[in-house]
């Protein structure tokens, strides 16, 4: 491992032990960027890290040429920072870049947390603070860098597109004449189809209508992450593009209800220390209601490498899917 990596991850882990704990609990107060870099590394399980297969290379010196092998690995790499709210983000460094939020239409709170009437949620996706850290970590044999390679650069800023607040074209997509697909309340097989769920994923918008307002936060924040994942959306959004370097394999995008390659971990108004997607029980929203509406999550995101050992790729064998 490089000299200068070590000292750089000991100065950020002595943070988070010397700073307020803000580990699977409540944060109240403003939320920092430190914080946002804290609860990313504090979170090991989302890291996830695994030894799945071997590549091969072609090494080729002057009159001889050999085959060369390197372990291929996976793990998550904090991506993204989605936050999701009706007034004001809880990102206190960022909280003025998305402009005159809508707010909601006819809301009203009570004491089961719920909320009646339309619904409507701006959100934010910024590329997350912690990246040169993981970027730095990638250099080394073991592990993978981030196709991203600058922190708090604004990828989607939903006042900036008109499409957020009024669908237009998406509105006439078959998905959303069709309502499908939706986020399951079910446990992911056939028959968790019978079981309802939260809402439709189109059309991809800020409004919605659940009596829950989390789950109102959390349907907007992955049709957002949903849109800056792939390529010419009808939106105003800034696409996740480069490459994580010519030895990785990038995440696909953002799916619903499916966590292969992008997992959510709710930072506001609770940092967890796991990840998930975003659909299942209305259980889930117990207790997460808040009175200022605003709500963030880190989008983890799945990468897998291999430390180049020559000048060209052969093939790779996998020991898991």
């Amino acid at each position: 491992m490089k000299k200068w990596i070590m000292p750089l991850l000991i100065i950020f882990v002595s943070a988070t032990t010397s700073a307020q704990s803000i580990k699977n609990g409540k944060k109240d107060g403003k939320f920092e960027t430190m914080d946002i870099v804290e609860s990313a590394i504090e979170c090991t399980d989302c890291f996830d890290w695994e030894l799945i297969g071997i590549c091969f290379w072609l090494k080729c010196k002057l009159f001889s040429c050999s085959v060369e092998t390197s372990m291929r690995v996976r793990h998550f790499i904090p991506d993204l920072v989605v936050s999701s709210y009706t007034y004001q983000s809880e990102w206190e460094d960022t909280k003025d870049w998305n402009h005159n939020p809508s707010g909601a239409i006819g809301q009203t709170e009570s004491i089961r947390d719920q909320a009646t009437a339309l619904d409507f949620k701006s959100v934010d996706i910024i590329s997350h603070p912690a990246l040169p850290i993981y970027n730095a970590l990638g250099g080394e044999e073991y592990f993978c860098e981030s196709m991203l390679d600058i922190p708090m650069m604004p990828h989607f800023l939903s006042s900036h597109d008109p499409s957020w607040s009024e669908p237009g074209i998406e509105q006439l997509y078959p998905q959303s004449i069709l309502g499908w697909p939706r986020f399951r309340t079910g446990t992911g097989s056939w028959m968790g189809l019978l079981e309802g769920s939260w809402a439709p994923l189109y059309p991809r918008c800020g409004w919605g209508a659940h009596p829950y307002d989390p789950i109102n936060a959390a349907v907007a924040a992955h049709r957002a992450a949903e849109i800056v994942t792939r390529n010419a959306q009808p939106h105003i959004y800034m696409p996740l593009t480069g490459n994580c370097d010519n030895r990785c394999w990038k995440p696909g995008a953002v799916n619903v209800n499916n966590g292969t390659d992008n997992r959510f971990q709710m930072l506001v108004p609770w940092v967890e220390d796991s990840t998930r997607i975003l659909n299942g029980s209305a259980a889930w929203a117990n207790g997460k209601n808040r009175t200022r509406e605003s709500y963030m999550w880190t989008l983890w995101r799945r990468y897998s490498c291999c430390e180049k050992k020559g000048q060209a790729f052969l093939f790779k064998i996998d020991f898991k899917s």
